[in-house]
């Protein structure tokens, strides 16, 4: 990446507040054929536009040959977008949400790298074919028209409940639908969906539907907090969390939680007490008998 004259700098915009994304920045100055290196940090704890890479001097050209984005906050994710300025146009270069502990990194070569906490290149594949599922739908937990509709009751109020599916890299995940059975929520106080990772940490949960109604037999969808790109193909997990005086069944299929809980457990309740958020991460708790239907939209 050039900076051609004085005017021309890069920058990095912060979509959230998050404490802190680290950026490093390295180039190499040309001066008329006399070479200098350069490198910065710059620690960013708001949501704003901040300089990472200044402008160069008269008469030299900044080649900017590495970048690293680093999002260090524990839970929090961030959308972070890369800018060229050219002292009269900005143009996005990159955009992409990081995840906590994540980093995006541009190479000598002029490549963008996706990265995970531990370090590691997340891969990048296209969706999948189509499915018979709702409308928009992108994976269902059990394909809708081999759900045998069984009255499950994997719910117990104020108890997280995950469920197991899988997703594949490319895809976005924008709602989850849960659908009830011959049992309406009674009294509920809170309602929360939620889309976790592979080890179980949370991408993004919906907004809390506190109070509002679920009758029987009824689809409910909730959008999440932000659409979440999938970045790996693998097992993810639907979450569901209502606390009410009567929890709703929900549609689904028995099973034996034989095959389930062999090397990675499919199902199973989670962390119990929850009121208004879920937990992060999510632990592993008791195996359920029942597969519940979901889907992701």
């Amino acid at each position: 990446m050039f900076l051609a004259n004085t005017s021309s700098i890069v920058r990095v915009v912060t979509g959230s507040a998050v404490s802190t994304i680290g950026v490093h920045a390295d180039w190499v100055d040309n001066a008329t054929g006399t070479y200098t290196p350069g490198t910065t940090n710059t620690a960013i704890t708001t949501a704003t536009t901040t300089t990472v890479v200044a402008a160069p001097a008269g008469s030299t050209v900044r080649n900017v040959k590495g970048l690293k984005i680093d999002n260090n906050h524990a839970t929090s994710s961030c959308v972070v977008t890369i800018q060229h300025f050219d002292g009269t146009t900005s143009v996005d270069i990159v955009k992409i949400a990081l995840a906590a502990g994540e980093s995006f990194a541009m190479a000598e070569d002029g490549e963008w790298r996706h990265l995970t906490a531990y370090g590691a290149e997340y891969e990048y594949s296209a969706p999948g074919g189509g499915n018979l599922g709702i409308a928009g739908t992108v994976a269902e937990t059990i394909p809708r028209e081999l759900c045998q509709e069984a009255n499950v009751s994997p719910l117990i109020s104020g108890t997280v409940y995950l469920q197991g599916l899988y997703l594949k890299a490319g895809q976005v995940c924008t709602n989850i639908s849960f659908f009830s059975s011959t049992t309406a929520a009674g009294t509920p106080t809170n309602q929360i969906f939620g889309l976790y990772g592979p080890n179980r940490q949370l991408y993004a949960q919906t907004t809390n539907d506190t109070t509002a109604a679920w009758a029987a037999n009824t689809i409910k969808t909730l959008a999440l907090s932000a659409p979440v790109t999938i970045p790996i193909s693998g097992v993810y997990f639907v979450a569901i969390l209502v606390t009410a005086t009567t929890v709703p069944n929900l549609k689904g299929m028995a099973s034996s939680n034989i095959l389930v809980t062999h090397e990675r457990a499919l199902r199973f309740n989670s962390n119990s007490g929850l009121t208004t958020t879920l937990p992060v991460p999510a632990l592993i708790g008791t195996v359920g008998s029942s597969i519940i239907w979901a889907a992701i939209t």
